[in-house]
């Protein structure tokens, strides 16, 4: 028992150390160890599927199916023709591959054990509770809103930057693709 405590304590102290506060905007932390661009680099993109990447991708960043539900994807891909002020229209055979593609890898696919997880449930329900029920825009989720609307440095941000939208990541998090949202040096413009 005393040694899972020690590591336990020791793992966390490691990682603290890659956190610094010098911060990009003030009272903020941020990452400043140059690895976390070198873990970018490394790492796969959070979405596998070639097609979806390339078609998604044309025109704006390919966002990771995770984020939102199977029946919100079935919603956005039923409606291309007016995607969010757009005409993103695909070729039907395109269409079927990339809703399969992201309705198998949404929020509240099931797991191996062919159940939802108890943690995404709770998410759900948590969701639910605000009204929030599949949701088409990312940015309509309880956890983009918590993160991005009331926090200070997020309104500093589109202050420094001048983008309101929120919905591109990768304007601000330049990892975003790599499912890396950490905040570091150089996020509010730099880099």
């Amino acid at each position: 028992m005393f040694k899972k405590i020690t590591l336990t304590v020791a793992a966390g102290v490691i990682a603290l150390g890659t956190v610094a506060t010098t911060p990009a905007v003030a009272n903020e932390k941020v990452i400043t160890d140059p690895s976390i661009f070198e873990q970018m680099k490394m790492r796969d993109k959070t979405v596998q599927d070639k097609v979806t990447q390339t078609e998604c991708g044309d025109c704006h960043m390919v966002f990771p199916p995770s984020r939102l539900t199977g029946n919100a994807w079935v919603k956005i891909m039923s409606n291309l023709g007016d995607h969010f002020g757009d005409d993103a229209t695909l070729d039907a055979e395109s269409v079927k591959h990339i809703q399969d593609y992201l309705v198998k890898n949404a929020l509240d696919r099931p797991g191996k054990n062919g159940k939802i997880g108890i943690r995404t449930k709770m998410r759900l329900a948590a969701w639910k509770k605000k009204g929030v029920v599949d949701p088409i825009r990312i940015t309509e989720t309880p956890e983009w809103t918590r993160h991005h609307t009331k926090e200070r440095h997020y309104l500093n941000m589109i202050e420094a930057i001048g983008y309101k939208a929120g919905s591109n990541c990768i304007q601000c998090h330049k990892g975003a693709e790599h499912g890396l949202y950490e905040e570091f040096d150089g996020l509010y413009g730099g880099n």
